[in-house]
């Protein structure tokens, strides 16, 4: 039988299968001085934000002064050269998450300028991590209340991968983000958001709230307790692979009555019409029968 072919990835300006690009990448990983890296997906095929995502990449890049030897033009065009080159790998409802890595090494190279590599790469979505979650919606918990880590909380039968998210409080007790999430809750139709200094940008959260603005959906932004979120009548997260998921418990204590809520289904909805695809049922459709 003939082997699967393999995705193709960019690394230094060459097209390589995967497993070799990033094993280049990961011969000097121990000499590694420091590196970044952004990811995006796409909706039926097409790459989504793709110049919000580097845009923050090279921002990153900027502030930690590695200079990728590519201007952020050149990497938008060798990230679409990525999508082309597996395109033909992809099957009937299949999407991609594309990732932008920069890495630098910590000895300089042979004529003393520092070695920089960049890997770009894709990866089939896999919709098994996370689709039972927008039916079930996710569980939050906080370090104030529960010292274990999010891995050791059993998943709810029939819950996702991702089926418990840790949030974030700071020095007084405000919640702020989850890890690899944003977080935000609804009380009384309003979108509460936490304090956006003292989280990490989002482009999918930047996302939920252009669509708010154009549903007409009011924003408050500031410093929301614990205390607060178990007053909301929803709660969701968004991050790249998902885009938004609606949150079921917080520390235990269900919010709304709905899964999904009004507001976070007024935002599905919304997401849907923007990238013309439900991307809802797109992921769903990815489970087996018994599993939703």
């Amino acid at each position: 039988m003939a082997e699967k072919p393999e995705f193709l990835a960019y690394f230094n300006g060459r097209l390589l299968p995967n497993t070799e690009a990033i094993a280049q990448m990961s011969d000097g990983e121990s000499q590694r001085a420091s590196g970044l890296y952004d990811a995006e997906r796409t909706f039926n095929g097409q790459i989504f934000r793709l110049q919000d995502h580097l845009r923050r990449l090279y921002r990153g890049l900027e502030h930690a002064r590695i200079d990728p030897g590519l201007t952020l033009t050149e990497m938008e065009t060798a990230t679409l050269q990525v999508i082309e080159a597996n395109r033909a790998l992809m099957g009937s409802g299949d999407e991609l998450v594309l990732a932008q890595v920069v890495s630098a090494a910590s000895t300089p190279s042979s004529n003393g300028s520092p070695a920089i590599d960049v890997l770009i790469y894709g990866q089939l979505l896999d919709f098994a991590d996370f689709a039972q979650g927008y039916v079930s919606g996710v569980r939050v918990v906080t370090p104030v209340t529960y010292t274990a880590p999010a891995s050791r909380y059993p998943a709810q039968p029939g819950g996702s991968k991702e089926d418990v998210w840790m949030l974030n409080t700071d020095k007084q007790g405000y919640v702020t983000e989850c890890a690899r999430a944003n977080f935000m809750f609804v009380r009384e139709g309003r979108i509460k958001l936490p304090d956006r200094s003292k989280v990490l940008p989002g482009i999918s959260m930047d996302t939920i709230l252009e669509l708010a603005e154009l549903l007409g959906i009011a924003v408050d932004e500031g410093v929301h307790s614990t205390h607060d979120v178990y007053l909301a009548d929803e709660a969701l997260v968004s991050g790249t692979r998902y885009c938004l998921q609606p949150v079921a418990t917080v520390n235990g204590v269900t919010l709304g009555r709905d899964l999904p809520g009004p507001v976070t289904g007024r935002l599905f909805k919304a997401w849907s019409e923007k990238v013309g695809l439900d991307f809802v049922q797109q992921a769903l459709d990815h489970l087996p029968t018994e599993g939703v």
